[in-house]
């Protein structure tokens, strides 16, 4: 069994903080596209392409090429986007965590789980844009290698911290994350909504009410 230690953000946390969510986020990119490939409208894209290739080529080998070309630029394409959510997230809140989350007198907080010196995962807690009067985790990351163990001990640390002075607590995460949706339901939260993203990429909202029951 690993003993995490879950404390408050410190300065010198900066930079292993910011790699951690820079890594965490790239680990999903090859999920999201072999998502991609599955969706019928890619599938019928590249079936026309392989076809518009062959009638103009009347080569197999070409069509073929031709179909990994499109296969690569819808690689590079989610990749791309993958790569600007996380340069945003590097100039928005994670440019300045003490600033964003530690302020005297606010109910935010920013926490890191630390296994022998070194910080194995994130999470922190801010006003929810999308729910007003609610708080949203923020940058939820745990290294791959240390799963749900660490995530869960955040958590924790996170709802046991907030429950005198934060109601309602709600998030967002993506379909993908199959293993922190099992976690989620474990510690209550429920999701009663799963908007339709790009290339049907579910994203799923997960909400908590802190010392009841929570409805929906």
């Amino acid at each position: 069994m690993l003993w995490y230690q879950i404390r408050e953000y410190r300065d010198a946390d900066y930079s292993a903080v910011r790699t951690i969510y820079s890594t965490g986020f790239r680990e999903h990119v090859g999920i999201v596209y072999l998502l991609a490939l599955k969706q019928p409208s890619i599938q019928s894209m590249l079936c026309g392409v392989f076809l518009l290739i062959h009638i103009l080529s009347g080569s197999i080998l070409t069509s073929i090429l031709g179909i990994g070309g499109v296969m690569l630029a819808v690689r590079m394409s989610v990749q791309y986007i993958f790569e600007q959510s996380i340069q945003l997230g590097l100039r928005e809140d994670l440019l300045d965590i003490r600033n964003s989350y530690i302020q005297p007198g606010s109910r935010s907080c920013f926490w890191v789980a630390e296994l022998k010196g070194s910080i194995v995962g994130t999470v922190g807690i801010l006003p929810c844009v999308e729910e007003p009067g609610a708080w949203e985790p923020k940058r939820i990351s745990v290294k791959r290698s240390f799963g749900v163990v660490a995530l869960q001990k955040l958590f924790v640390k996170l709802l046991w911290t907030a429950r005198h002075n934060v109601k309602r607590v709600c998030f967002f995460t993506s379909m993908v994350q199959t293993n922190a949706h099992k976690l989620y339901d474990s510690i209550g939260f429920v999701w009663p909504s799963p908007p339709a993203r790009l290339i049907n990429f579910m994203v799923f909202k997960f909400a908590h009410r802190n010392g009841g029951v929570m409805t929906c």
